[in-house]
């Protein structure tokens, strides 16, 4: 009778202590333990910066025009050109017909060159016996130009064809703040140059 007692009563026992076991299957929160101030707090979630706006290249401002040429200057150079060549040696070997050609501009602004080419004829008039006017005009548009100036080989073919002996070529330029006016006399049959000068002004 008493073994029967003990039987039951550590079965009750058991059953109770299981009763006073949480309840794995349970729905309730599990403990939270506080944090204290020596405990490590975890690191607050990364931000990345926003990023940069956009670089928007703007065109480079246009290369302001060179300011134009006086024409008084122009013409100042074209007549002391003419005397340069005119109070050289040079002009004294000359024998034959000279071909003049369109004074070029690389002046880089707009330039009445027919103009001026016209003074420097008509100031070496009386010293040089300068081929047709229309005869050149004419083979011109025969003859192939590069930039719508004609190279040496083409204006060389153009003075033979025209009956020249020799060619009368000028160029205009930028020279610092002012301008120059260089030319070159040569015979064509040797391509020699008997004479070449240059006359600047500011």
């Amino acid at each position: 009778m008493n073994l029967f007692r003990i039987t039951l009563l550590l079965a009750a026992g058991g059953v109770l202590t299981a009763c006073a076991l949480p309840n794995p299957y349970s729905s309730a929160p599990a403990p939270v333990r506080p944090v204290g101030p020596g405990s490590t707090q975890p690191a607050p979630p990364l931000t990345l910066p926003p990023p940069p706006p956009p670089v928007i290249e703007l065109p480079e401002a246009p290369v302001a025009p060179l300011p134009e040429v006086r024409s008084a200057n122009l013409e100042r150079l074209v007549d002391g050109l003419a005397g340069r060549l005119k109070n050289s040696a040079a002009i004294n070997e000359v024998q034959g017909v000279v071909l003049l050609d369109d004074i070029g501009n690389q002046a880089g602004s707009p330039v009445d060159t027919r103009g001026l080419t016209e003074r420097l004829r008509a100031g070496l008039g009386g010293s040089l016996n300068f081929a047709d006017g229309a005869t050149v005009s004419s083979l011109r548009q025969q003859l192939a130009y590069q930039g719508g100036r004609a190279d040496m080989a083409a204006l060389v073919r153009l003075g033979k064809q025209s009956g020249a002996d020799y060619l009368l070529s000028t160029t205009l330029t930028r020279n610092g703040g002012g301008t120059s006016l260089q030319g070159q006399l040569m015979e064509l049959s040797s391509g020699e140059v008997l004479w070449s000068d240059r006359v600047s002004e500011r």
